[in-house]
């Protein structure tokens, strides 16, 4: 019951923070005025229900293994497909591109909560050769997101080279987990844990891409200090 509260909230506060940036994306993004508030409701709303459907398919055990196809692969790629398809939009495009790069980075500090499989193995609970892997990987990736983070926001002339290697870093453990995961039959992820690969899996790849796109082709916003010392009063 503890992990499940645990695994609940914690996918909740990461989830409102992934909104928070989004807000402040449709706030200070330069599209008309008029089409910001469709942006911002819809989105609300379409994460807002993603989050509890999410939740209660995976409580049902929605996401077991013994069924074809097997639905937690589906649960990823339908989620980057869908996140990758919002990109061929020239406002959803523009919203990311708003967002500055410190807080996409920051924002996957909430992978130090991968550590969570290195616990479950240490419980005879998961088989090493997939939780030290994938609970190293994203533990480090949360540790070092805030020092990237933190040296893009103070314009350190390594720091764009520094968040591109992060980048691939955190995609490649992400690729990486999921690979071992199926080899191996994930036979162990279930509920809660389950929440990780179906939900926090994708957000956390796609936030790695929407970041890396912007670094490579040099589009993404950086914000003077005051606007980024007042972005959570801003979203809000």
């Amino acid at each position: 019951m503890t992990l499940i509260i645990f695994q609940v909230i914690a996918q909740t506060i990461s989830s409102t923070m992934h909104w928070l940036g989004l807000c402040f994306g449709i706030r200070t993004w330069a599209g008309p005025n008029p089409r910001r508030w469709p942006w911002l409701v819809g989105t609300t709303l379409v994460l807002a229900a993603w989050l509890v459907a999410i939740m209660l398919l995976a409580g049902n055990n929605f996401f077991r293994n013994a069924v074809l196809p097997p639905r937690i692969p589906m649960a990823m790629v339908l989620t980057l497909g869908f996140g990758y398809l919002l990109l061929l939009s020239t406002s959803f495009r523009g919203i990311v591109t708003a967002i500055p790069q410190h807080w996409l980075i920051g924002i996957q500090t909430f992978r130090v909560l991968g550590g969570v499989f290195i616990v479950r193995f240490l419980q005879g609970e998961l088989p090493a050769v997939f939780a030290i892997p994938a609970g190293v990987g994203d533990v480090l990736t949360g540790i070092f997101a805030p020092l990237v983070a933190y040296w893009l926001y103070s314009g350190k002339t390594y720091a764009r080279g520094a968040a591109i290697a992060w980048n691939l870093f955190g995609m490649a453990d992400l690729v990486d987990a999921v690979a071992i995961g199926v080899t191996t039959g994930g036979s162990a992820i279930v509920f809660p844990i389950v929440l990780i690969p179906i939900y926090a899996v994708p957000r956390a790849f796609l936030i790695h891409s929407y970041s890396l796109i912007g670094l490579l082709r040099k589009t993404s916003r950086q914000p003077q200090s005051r606007e980024a010392l007042h972005y959570g009063a801003d979203a809000a």
